[in-house]
């Protein structure tokens, strides 16, 4: 089928509201048309995009609307959400993806056996289950770029170090055999599934558009899988391309730099440009800037254009921003735009918390806080919480800052210490725990062994803390007789936890058996219990095919991984007008007051992650500079 003649691809400008006026644009475009809104796809990066955009159109949606497919095509695991118009029925079955637990226990075992014993020693288990993750990401990060392990290999080895040295030559027995325990499966990796459902997407369409209309919104990756598709949309008949905050207004020879000359060494790419992505992004759709039109829908905002072209030049390439000095005074003006510097993170944390506040003091005003920074953001919930204000953060909370999460974590560090009183005590007054008593009742009895444990630690094991109680004179004699009295009613709860463990399994059954032993079905109840549940049953059934050895001394650090890695976000958001965003939700919606924080080096913008593995494509390489066209009437740096 031929493609439309021209291009259909649009920008809508910093200084305006992202997913506010994409649902305007496409409200006044197919609303009204027969199979209206409910008959479009629109593509998004990921699901907190989708999210966005939906809430969009619910403040759009005066007497309701039917909404088009929203599909998150970023997402690793695509999944149902494409449903049967990305995936459909008489097209050719893509083999199933690797359950990515399984794939980091098997390459957790492989990597115990291949690293070099006479230079590292035996790899634990947890060790070995860190830098199973992190290579896992480093593979996911060479197929999403499309580049075989064994093109690393080739490079020239001469000036590396031993360490990269070594590291390639791992990587590529690595790369030899996880592809053939991937047949013996009949699996391939989530990252590779996606890359092929995307690939026969972007085909599919070029023969048989779909009959509605598709936009893809605010996409900036230009991973290749990804980047096809794009192209695909950009030359359907009723396809558009909507990029968020690609800058038209850049001079060509500045637009040109962006690139890099790969021929001259003084003349790299600038990867840390914000619009650098873009500009590669255009490049693998052979569209050329000057034919990408500005968006026509939307509320314009003078004040704030003016603004985002001056924080534009702010952001030009090293080499221009001498022109800076060639700037008018007019040209230079940030309205409405305030800097504060603050001696510490707990002085910002309650700065921020006490302008979000104030910002509820005024009639409908919404307020949001955007950091990359989790601990900032943490601090900052917990002092809205004092004044009962639950902050929307999008982000959720590691599973290891839940109840059920810090159970777990306490259990096991109390199995670890061989009952140290510190960490009796913390699992003894944990929330979820409760011996089945009443809760002050078994407050009042831990507090008592509270008083009676201070001093000289006792004996290891439960052993000691009973010789403890019972060694009394007549300056402890009171409490130590009490405590003892209730400890005789705790201790059979604990008792299961002495006993010796065997393997992964063996422990990990242990530390379930625990927690239902002391908390009772409460440990899986709500959002974070039941993902819990799911971790744990994972591990449970895939422990045969992971590490072989795991200490039980490294059990808590193996278990934080795990749980740091899941993000539990509430079914329902918090206060409606109190929101704590990461960076691409400010990309494509605005709050009346927003709040940049954590504007420090290494924070934001960050350092590239550094994992266990030297070989790691960065994809947030590039500073978040379009924090300099947000859509808001105050700001604070």
């Amino acid at each position: 089928m031929a493609e439309a003649p021209t291009p259909a691809v649009f920008s809508i400008p910093t200084h305006r509201v992202f997913a506010d006026a994409l649902v305007d644009g496409l409200i006044e475009q197919f609303a009204g048309k027969a199979a209206g809104l409910g008959g479009g796809i629109v593509l998004v990066p990921n699901n907190r995009a989708a999210t966005a955009i939906q809430n969009a159109f619910v403040r759009r949606a005066e007497k309701g609307l039917l909404l088009p497919r929203l599909v998150p095509i970023g997402d690793p695991d695509l999944g149902e959400k494409v449903g049967s118009a990305l995936d459909p029925a008489d097209a050719e079955p893509i083999p199933p993806a690797v359950d990515p637990m399984r794939r980091q226990m098997i390459l957790a075992r492989m990597l115990q056996q291949t690293l070099p014993v006479e230079r590292m020693g035996v790899l634990d288990g947890a060790q070995a289950m860190r830098l199973a993750r992190e290579l896992g990401q480093v593979l996911d990060q060479l197929t999403v770029e499309r580049v075989s392990p064994r093109q690393l290999q080739s490079m020239e080895e001469e000036g590396l170090s031993q360490y990269w040295q070594e590291s390639l030559k791992l990587l590529g027995l690595i790369a030899d055999d996880w592809p053939k325990i991937l047949r013996q499966l009949g699996e391939i990796d989530l990252t590779d599934r996606r890359n092929r459902q995307l690939d026969a997407l972007a085909e599919r369409w070029r023969v048989s558009p779909p009959q509605g209309f598709v936009v893809a919104a605010g996409i900036s990756t230009a991973a290749p899988a990804v980047a096809g598709v794009v192209r695909a949309v950009s030359r359907l008949d009723r396809g558009q391309v909507v990029f968020a905050g690609l800058d038209l207004d850049m001079p060509e020879h500045v637009w040109d730099t962006l690139a890099g000359k790969p021929d001259e060494i003084d003349a790299p790419a600038q990867e840390a440009h914000p619009q650098y992505h873009l500009r590669l992004l255009l490049d693998r759709i052979g569209v050329p800037r000057a034919l990408v039109r500005e968006w026509d829908w939307g509320k314009q905002d003078r004040e704030l254009a003016s603004r985002c072209r001056v924080l534009n030049l702010a952001m030009a390439p090293p080499v221009f921003t001498k022109e800076w000095a060639n700037t008018s005074d007019a040209n230079r003006r940030l309205t409405n735009l305030h800097a504060l510097e603050l001696a510490s993170s707990a002085d910002e944390a309650i700065t921020i918390a006490l302008a979000l506040r104030h910002a509820l003091e005024r009639a409908g005003e919404t307020a949001a806080l955007v950091t990359p920074d989790r601990t900032l953001a943490a601090r900052v919930s917990a002092h809205l919480k004092r004044w009962g204000i639950q902050a929307d953060d999008s982000a959720g909370v590691a599973l290891t800052a839940t109840p059920p999460g810090t159970l777990l974590l306490s259990i096991a560090h109390a199995i670890v210490s061989r009952f140290a009183p510190t960490d009796v005590l913390m699992l003894l007054k944990h929330p979820l725990v409760h011996g089945g008593m009443d809760r002050l009742e078994w407050l009042d009895g831990v507090r008592t062994l509270d008083l009676a444990l201070r001093g000289p630690r006792p004996a290891p094991g439960l052993a000691g803390i009973d010789l403890l109680l019972a060694q009394q004179d007549r300056y402890n004699a009171k409490v130590r007789q009490a405590a003892a009295a209730w400890w005789s009613q705790v201790r059979a709860a604990l008792t299961p936890l002495e006993r010796e463990c065997g393997g992964f399994s063996d422990q990990l059954k242990l530390l379930r058996e625990a927690a239902e032993q002391l908390a009772g079905e409460a440990v899986w109840a709500g959002e974070a219990g039941r993902m819990l549940a799911d971790l744990m049953t994972d591990l449970e059934a895939l422990a045969p095919e992971g590490p072989a050895d795991v200490a039980i001394e490294t059990l808590p650090m193996l278990l934080r991984d795990a749980m740091d890695a899941v993000a539990v976000r509430p079914a329902r958001g918090g206060h409606p007008r109190i929101f704590i965003w990461g960076l691409l939700e400010a990309k494509l919606q605005s709050a009346d007051l927003m709040i940049l924080a954590g504007l420090n080096e290494t924070v934001w913008p960050q350092l590239p992650r550094t994992l266990g593995w030297p070989l790691s494509f960065d994809a947030n390489l590039a500073c978040p500079g379009w924090i300099g066209g947000l859509a808001c009437p105050r700001m604070i740096w």
